[in-house]
């Protein structure tokens, strides 16, 4: 990129081919890409970096991606989450069932899902169980009748 390009990769760069290369299931090319960036990569990228350890059942990756989240962020328990799913699908309940309860003593809190919409230059946002919009209602209704129809 910056023979070709006369472009200094930035942090976003990296994200880009970190997350390209977990979804392929390139799982040591991206931790190889990761360790020799010339920043430290950010929650975002080990995020990207765990989600393909979990869809590929990858727990040695995973576990290194989940310690590295947790040492940017010890508060959020998100990545202790997803790699006590990827015990449970190696069939490792011991181990996930330990993080769990680490979990619970630790009192760590999940940062809930959210997602936003731009409507007429406006932007709404949604947390999970978050009822607290003016048009609640009307969005919920609609998206029950969005969901009749899919069925």
């Amino acid at each position: 990129m910056e023979k070709v390009f006369g472009l200094v990769p930035k942090i976003v760069h990296y994200g880009c081919m970190v997350d390209l290369l977990g979804r392929m299931g390139c799982l040591k090319e991206a931790y190889d890409l990761i360790m020799g960036m010339p920043m430290e990569a950010n929650a975002i990228i080990w995020g990207s970096f765990l989600n393909a350890c979990r869809v590929y059942n990858n727990d040695e990756l995973g576990e290194v991606a989940a310690k590295r989240m947790l040492e940017i962020d010890p508060r959020n328990s998100w990545s202790q989450v997803m790699l006590s799913n990827i015990y449970v699908e190696e069939a490792k309940y011991d181990r996930s069932m330990g993080l769990r309860k680490e979990i619970k003593e630790k009192r760590l809190k999940k940062s809930p899902g959210c997602s936003s919409i731009e409507v007429n230059g406006s932007v709404h946002g949604f947390l999970v169980e978050d009822n607290s919009h003016p048009r609640y209602n009307e969005i919920n209704s609609m998206l029950e009748k969005i969901e009749k129809l899919m069925n």
